[in-house]
């Protein structure tokens, strides 16, 4: 035996051989040995790439299991102790969103507009969708279809501005996602949104919900958008304002729905589901009118939404 009795090890491990007589080999030791059945989650992995930690580190948590969130506990325990009066350092996933994010503000003339949308219909065809086709279609694959619907209608709303008084007009609406599960932001892209039928689209959102929570990146997922849908449903969050992406035009924010009363004109009071999209876009090729026009037509689609059922 190479484990004493009531000793643990991992799977795969080998605890003894049966064989002729021979000298075993050396024991491993105590620290080995209590530390050889740790499991490591791939999201906790990416984190530990992420932030330089290593597998030592994570075994003397003691755990059996370690998930991302026993990383980020670590690391930010580890940026406390080692940091100096600089501070922190931000992690590489953050430190792409902050150029971005300041590439931006630096690049992008952006103005922003928003309207309330009644949703209930919309959730129910929702619900109806998933029923039929056997996939989740919740509001965000809806808004999907709906602003990649749109392009033909709005096609600045989809171009590149080249150099100062030029676009590049878009072949189709390849509208990109926000994705961030607390391993940092992604944006990977539906390509073609508007022709993919909802099992595909659906299947390809969820693709990437699953990626980004195991820590996986495809770089071919996050190139070649033309629009961004900014996802911000969080139940308390009920405003948001996207950035619009250097290179882009515009970008569409999805809060979370919220529950009002109706005051109808007869004096009926009814309860319903509304949500505020948001419309960031750069003023230097969007004027407030047809950012306006934008979201009605995309709240005409969100509120009849009979024209999505194809």
């Amino acid at each position: 035996m190479y484990l004493a009795a009531g000793a643990e090890c991992g799977v795969g491990a080998v605890v003894g051989r049966i064989g002729p007589d021979r000298d075993p080999p050396a024991a491993p030791s105590t620290a080995a040995a209590a530390t050889a059945g740790v499991v490591i989650t791939e999201p906790a992995r990416a984190l530990m790439a992420e932030h330089g930690i290593t597998e030592e580190q994570v075994r003397a948590l003691g755990r059996r299991i370690v998930r991302a969130d026993a990383v980020a506990e670590l690391a930010g325990a580890a940026g406390t102790a080692g940091g100096t009066d600089d501070g922190v350092a931000l992690s590489k996933a953050q430190r792409a969103v902050a150029e971005a994010v300041a590439a931006s503000h630096r690049d992008v003339p952006a103005a922003f507009a928003a309207m309330k949308v009644r949703v209930d219909a919309a959730l129910a065809l929702g619900r109806e969708l998933t029923r039929r086709e056997r996939c989740l279609v919740g509001l965000p694959e809806l808004l999907v279809k709906a602003v990649a619907t749109l392009e033909p209608r709005f096609r600045h709303c989809f171009a590149a501005l080249v150099g100062a008084d030029r676009l590049r007009l878009a072949e189709a609406a390849h509208v990109g996602v926000t994705i961030d599960v607390g391993t940092g932001l992604r944006v990977p892209v539906v390509r073609d949104a508007a022709a993919r039928p909802w099992r595909e689209l659906a299947g390809e959102l969820m693709r990437f919900r699953l990626s980004a929570m195991r820590g996986e990146a495809d770089g071919r997922d996050l190139r070649g958008a033309n629009i961004v849908v900014a996802l911000h449903t969080d139940d308390a969050v009920t405003f948001a304002v996207p950035i619009v992406f250097p290179g882009q035009v515009c970008a569409v924010s999805l809060p979370a729905t919220q529950r009002e009363l109706d005051l109808a004109d007869d004096g009926t009071v009814t309860a319903r589901t509304v949500v505020q999209l948001g419309l960031a876009y750069d003023h230097r090729v969007i004027n407030g009118r047809e950012a306006v026009l934008f979201l009605a037509a995309l709240r005409e689609l969100l509120e009849s939404p009979a024209a999505l059922d194809t």
